[in-house]
């Protein structure tokens, strides 16, 4: 069965009885790309966000199309099993003739060379389920996807960590986290990450690391260093040793490949396990 799974992994505690009176980080992601129905409390954060990194909308849109570029890169491959931990809130269609790139979603993508591929449903028809798991708990998340027959481990499996584990304060638990998940993985299969950085734009970064700590949302970018860290002895998916670079420069047809790199203010990456892994 060819599977397209896009998973929301938060490595969050459930719900307060307050959410919908505090902001929201993915809530506000959303915001950079035209919602007009956030909360008053995400408008009030993103506005303060907004002060301290005036170039945010830009750099989550940089992130988009690096994961529409990967994906499409990836499925190409001929790996049909993607898994898309923290795929967050599906991104609104724009009115009236508007840009539709970034109303794509991962499936959208994948179903171009796998047409066939199997879909699991939520409430309609054109979503894939979303499954809610604590991806700090990596050992429980896969297992549910396996146990619902959501992956097969006979072939390689595709997992996308796009601005997700920023959110998770704790490296010892994002390192025990991927540590698993590469264990895990069948030879072949495909890792690609992104995630925030002050190493690029240090004091706008540190501005709204400020920010979110303020507001209560944890909020952890990480260095070079760490971030090669989380791909373990994985080859680049190109080939040779893992290359780290800003997000617009990662996929040669970004089209904002020639932006400074603090524009981007995170690193991509993304790298394949070999039998020897």
């Amino acid at each position: 069965m060819n599977l397209v799974q896009e998973g929301l992994a938060l490595g969050i505690p459930a719900p307060r009885a307050d959410v919908h009176q505090r902001p929201s980080a993915a809530r506000i992601y959303r915001m950079w790309f035209g919602t007009s129905d956030a909360l008053g409390a995400d408008q009030d954060l993103a506005r303060k966000i907004l002060n301290a990194f005036p170039r945010e909308p830009a750099a989550a849109k940089i992130n988009r199309i690096h994961h529409l570029l990967i994906t499409e890169a990836l499925a190409a491959r001929g790996i049909s099993q993607v898994v898309d931990v923290g795929c967050g809130y599906a991104l609104p269609r724009p009115q009236g003739g508007g840009d539709l790139l970034f109303a794509q979603n991962t499936h959208d993508v994948v179903q171009q060379h796998w047409r066939f591929a199997s879909i699991a449903q939520a409430t309609t028809a054109s979503r894939p389920k979303a499954v809610l798991a604590d991806v700090t708990d990596m050992a429980r998340l896969l297992e549910r996807l396996e146990e619902a027959e959501h992956l097969s481990r006979d072939r390689p499996v595709a997992v996308l960590l796009h601005d997700i584990l920023p959110w998770i304060p704790d490296d010892a638990c994002v390192q025990d986290a991927m540590a698993y998940l590469r264990t895990w993985l069948p030879p072949g299969s495909a890792l690609s990450i992104t995630h925030a950085t002050a190493d690029l734009s240090p004091t706008w970064v540190e501005r709204v690391h400020q920010v979110y700590d303020d507001a209560g949302i944890p909020f952890r970018p990480r260095d070079r260093g760490a971030f090669s860290d989380l791909f373990g002895d994985w080859e680049d998916l190109y080939g040779g040793r893992g290359r780290v670079l800003p997000t617009a420069r990662h996929q040669n047809a970004h089209q904002f490949s020639a932006v400074p790199d603090y524009v981007s203010a995170a690193y991509a990456g993304a790298a394949v396990k070999h039998p020897t892994s």
